[in-house]
């Protein structure tokens, strides 16, 4: 994984700028003197000779610019309401967009089973014995050989407690005012017990994730409080494609669709990056409310793998969302997975359905041997069409994603090397007498010249 430096303007450190991010409004007010307004300014293309010159366009009306990115021209600002008609007349910009918030339900409540005797899970020794979810042995993840090793995933949620019994950590960033750029711990629990999902420890402890020796980035785009706006998640997928994390997954929703974050969706997709996000709470009238549309976004992007949840009984939750851009259903109700404090939960959404799917895209994408960011199609499209029908209508979209059959598909392994088994013996075989045939013929031809 390479490592790049985020550019952060204003003349102050990386933590304070990664902290002028997600300001509070009243704090930014305050700072401006000013009722302001939060916005992405997307420069014109071919009027400006560098961004700079857009920052002072920005400073010009009063605004202060908030940040920059390593793989968008648009920029994120503080603007004086009153300035608002000004900068959108302004010939150097082609467009203005409100910067919307994003998070999670405002009720997630986890419950926490008393899983410890002593109380306390300080003392990794004290964990109970590992058991996997009914969520991973549902979608037969626990039954596979493949475990993630050499893919990394993007967890862009509240962050990771990085100290926690059943997860190892490989880095990550916070774009939020809570903490400094480095402090990518989690205080809520919503993004640990989904990291726990996705890729929990194979080690003897307390939960096993379905892809447990994927890289795991915490990268914080939510607050403490798990609310966010969508400068802050496209910083965190700017973030993944800087740094070749080849999976962005999003347990989190907004009411409002976005052209901003719509682009920055689509310029990770071309990079090879698989992006997938959780379908929304908004609940349902049933699995055969086809008509009905409550997910939100960016859930309902072309180039997302949309997910919803189902029960430990086969039924679409009540709670989750549906629509036309359903992409696979997983388990998501009374999963049991780790959470802050070094503890365990089991918690219910589609937002805990998501990382099943993460997983076992990790798997996939380990089995095809892609070296870094690739094509995203084979993967997704394997995801699809090797899922099982559970509902057997549009609310599960292709169906329950399968971890068994997924690698049993022959694409699964394309760009492997065949390096096992009797096979690799047989291909070996074929090749060289392949490679004979070949060199005789251009020897017959080189003889007819």
């Amino acid at each position: 994984m390479k490592l790049s430096r985020r550019r952060v303007l204003g003349g102050i450190g990386a933590g304070a700028a990664a902290g002028l991010v997600g300001m509070p409004a009243s704090a930014a007010e305050d700072g401006l003197g000013t009722d302001t307004e939060r916005v992405f300014i997307h420069p014109k293309a071919g009027v400006l000779d560098d961004l700079g010159e857009l920052l002072d366009v920005i400073e010009a009306i009063g605004g202060t610019t908030v940040l920059e990115f390593d793989n968008f021209e648009f920029v994120v600002a503080r603007v004086p309401s009153t300035g608002l008609d000004e900068l959108r007349r302004d010939r150097r910009v082609a467009s203005v967009e409100d910067d919307h918030e994003t998070g999670i339900p405002s009720d997630w409540s986890p419950s926490l089973p008393n899983l410890f005797d002593p109380p306390g899970g300080s003392n990794c020794a004290t964990h109970p014995d590992q058991r996997a979810s009914w969520g991973v042995e549902r979608i037969g993840a626990d039954a596979v050989e493949p475990d993630g090793t050499g893919v990394d995933v993007g967890i862009l949620d509240t962050g990771i407690q990085s100290a926690h019994c059943s997860l190892s950590v490989a880095g990550g960033r916070n774009f939020t005012a809570d903490g400094t750029a480095g402090d990518y711990e989690d205080r809520h629990g919503h993004g640990t017990h989904v990291a726990g999902v996705a890729g929990a420890d194979d080690n003897d402890r307390g939960v096993v994730g379905v892809a447990p020796n994927a890289n795991l980035y915490a990268v914080k785009v939510l607050g403490d409080d798990g609310s966010g706006r969508y400068s802050e998640l496209i910083a965190g997928i700017d973030w993944c494609m800087s740094n070749d994390v080849e999976i962005i997954s999003m347990s989190l929703g907004g009411k409002t669709e976005s052209a901003t974050l719509g682009r920055a969706i689509d310029a990770a997709h071309s990079d090879g990056h698989l992006l997938l996000c959780a379908a929304g709470n908004e609940g349902n009238d049933g699995s055969d409310s086809c008509a009905a549309e409550t997910m939100t976004y960016p859930a309902t992007h072309e180039n997302v793998v949309a997910v919803t949840a189902m029960d430990e009984g086969d039924r679409l939750a009540s709670y989750s969302s549906v629509g036309s851009a359903v992409d696979l259903l997983a388990p998501g109700t009374n999963v049991t997975s780790s959470t802050v404090d070094n503890e365990y939960a089991e918690a219910s959404g589609t937002s805990v359905a998501t990382p099943f799917v993460t997983g076992v895209a990790a798997l996939v994408w380990e089995t095809r041997e892609e070296d870094g960011p690739g094509p995203t199609d084979p993967v997704r499209a394997i995801l699809g069409e090797t899922a099982e029908t559970v509902l057997g209508t549009c609310a599960e979209g292709d169906g329950l994603v399968n971890a068994r059959a997924a690698l049993g598909d022959d694409r699964a392994t394309e760009g492997s090397d065949w390096s096992d088994g009797p096979v690799s013996g047989l291909r070996s075989l074929f090749e060289r007498v392949v490679d004979l045939v070949v060199g005789f013929v251009e020897w017959l031809l080189g003889l007819v010249s």
